[in-house]
């Protein structure tokens, strides 16, 4: 594929769209950013609050406190995991410690895996997958050449929300020659834990589980997330992570999110039930839909709504935010991804678009 290194497009831009539209951020409906509509967990904001008169001091090196709650939390060895200051830095240090030649990735995906590889002097093929189509797993195992020694996917997918069985990956593991590392990023598993393979991460040499702390426990402005491998890999980027990279607010708030289980239940209860509310809108409006197990959806447009950016920018106007997907590989510009809100901001969002198609919501 080209490369990637200019700055990847993104959703949740909602400081510049505030600007932009002389509002307070607060003003903004953010549908193009993936995270929990019930916001952050209580018990986080306080920690992270009260941390504050510990910031004259450097936070700890490598995050040991968050480490260590983290072996606890998911039953790990402690030499198997690695905080940082979000999934993203890790996915731009792992193809230093990797150093792979040629890598496959399952497409659409996030933009920023392409542009790491690319960065650390790897080079990067794409396997499309369209969104809704079964996932075939001869197809992908062929797409693997002699050069090729490294795999990595999203589950669930990003954007489509589209997740893989955890007995399909242990297939995978099982069938990949042994000279590929196997990178899943599960930003979003969280929103389906049934799917993970993290227990897997101590007992498999090459397997390698990204996680995100950040969107299911909705605090992306702090910044924090880990990676689960084998003991002798993390040691490596241990040494490659800068010290200090995750500051005391954002280690304080991530210890008290892994406590936080009720939380937890509450977003499991109630998540699919809103994300059923919108899907059922989206449908009535004339759009169709792919059904994913995230907190968000991939929505295709009709053709007299495309293209998608100038439904984006009618939205935007509103101060409605949602995420173009044209940018994404194998994607055109009739594609938008939704986050999952409350039922009310749903509702307004509905709205929004049944005015644009000329519909009443029911």
């Amino acid at each position: 594929m080209a490369a990637v290194l200019n700055p990847v497009p993104h959703g949740g831009d909602v400081f510049a769209a505030a600007r932009e539209l002389g509002v307070e951020p607060a003003a903004i409906l953010d549908f193009s950013a993936s995270i929990n509509p019930l916001g952050p967990p209580e018990e986080a904001m306080r920690a992270a609050a009260e941390s504050l008169t510990a910031c004259r001091h450097y936070p700890e090196r490598d995050g040991e406190s968050l480490r260590q709650a983290l072996a606890e939390q998911h039953r790990l060895p402690v030499d198997c995991l690695l905080p940082a200051a979000g999934s993203t830095e890790l996915i731009y240090l792992l193809p230093q410690v990797l150093r792979p030649r040629r890598a496959l990735l399952l497409a659409p995906a996030f933009g920023e895996y392409a542009r790491a590889l690319q960065l650390a002097g790897c080079r990067v093929e794409e396997l499309i997958w369209q969104p809704g189509s079964p996932f075939d797993l001869d197809r992908l195992l062929a797409a693997l050449d002699a050069e090729t020694d490294l795999l990595l996917l999203a589950n669930p997918g990003n954007p489509s929300g589209e997740a893989l069985p955890r007995q399909l990956l242990l297939a995978l593991i099982d069938r990949l020659p042994p000279r590929i590392s196997l990178v899943i990023d599960e930003a979003f598993a969280d929103f389906c834990p049934s799917i993970s393979l993290l227990d897997q991460v101590s007992r498999r040499s090459r397997l390698w589980v990204l996680r995100s702390l950040t969107k299911f426990y909705a605090i992306p402005g702090l910044r924090a997330g880990f990676v689960a491998g084998p003991a002798a890999g993390i040691e490596r980027l241990r040494w490659r992570l800068p010290p200090w990279t995750l500051s005391v607010p954002a280690a304080a708030a991530a210890r008290a999110c892994l406590a936080a289980a009720d939380y937890r239940r509450r977003t499991l209860d109630q998540l699919p039930a809103w994300r059923r509310q919108l899907c059922d809108g989206l449908e009535k409006l004339g759009l169709s839909v792919i059904p994913g197990a995230a907190n968000y959806l991939l929505v295709r447009l009709p053709e007299d709504l495309r293209p998608a950016a100038d439904l984006v920018a009618a939205l935007r106007r509103r101060r409605i935010l949602v995420r173009d997907c044209a940018s994404f590989s194998g994607l055109d510009d009739g594609w938008l991804r939704l986050a999952v809100r409350c039922p009310e901001e749903n509702r307004t969002l509905l709205a929004a678009l049944a005015d644009r198609v000329g519909k009443e919501v029911r």
